[in-house]
């Protein structure tokens, strides 16, 4: 099967955003051999990496702050909160966290980074990021009824971000033994 340039600015998009720029753990030979081939067919990685992991729209940037400055840390686990009124205040259109978990997962000397994202129908989504080799952040979303694997995860839980923040909290302390 021939796999033309938009095939593969799509294929390396997912390449691309799947090991973070190439940072992540499933950073193999291969990914890269891959994202060589792909790239011979005439695609611009950089273009893609920048759009795909670098811009940022100024509501997303706005609301990146917000979480930001929501910042906490405590035994290891470093977290931040989005508010609906954060979303609102910043003009940002989406309901997720506008990739600041990866910013949060580069903050160092942490083992797990956090973002819970208030949703408008009474819901929390919370992502997790194991920074720490060895640690399973994937089991602590499957307790919430979410799911992922090791080294990132999610959930999506019903209630209120007060109620739902401490129970998760306490939650990732107690699994992680932090």
């Amino acid at each position: 099967m021939k796999i033309t340039k938009p095939v593969a600015a799509a294929l390396l998009t997912g390449i691309i955003t799947d090991t973070l720029g190439f940072r992540t753990s499933n950073t193999t030979p291969d990914a890269l051999r891959q994202a060589a081939t792909l790239m011979e067919s005439g695609v611009d990685m950089p273009e893609i990496y920048m759009r795909a992991l670098v811009n940022k729209s100024f509501p997303a940037a706005r609301y990146w702050g917000a979480g930001l400055s929501s910042l906490q840390s405590r035994n290891g686990v470093v977290w931040g909160t989005l508010t609906l009124e954060d979303r609102k205040s910043a003009g940002y259109g989406g309901n997720d966290d506008a990739d600041l978990i990866n910013m949060i997962s580069a903050i160092d000397g942490n083992k797990v980074g956090m973002v819970f994202v208030e949703q408008s129908d009474n819901h929390v989504k919370i992502s997790w990021r194991a920074l720490e080799a060895g640690l399973d952040v994937s089991q602590i979303a499957k307790h919430f009824k979410g799911g992922g694997h090791a080294a990132a995860a999610g959930a999506d839980i019903e209630g209120a971000l007060q109620n739902i923040q401490q129970e998760v909290l306490a939650k990732t302390f107690e699994m992680l033994n932090l």
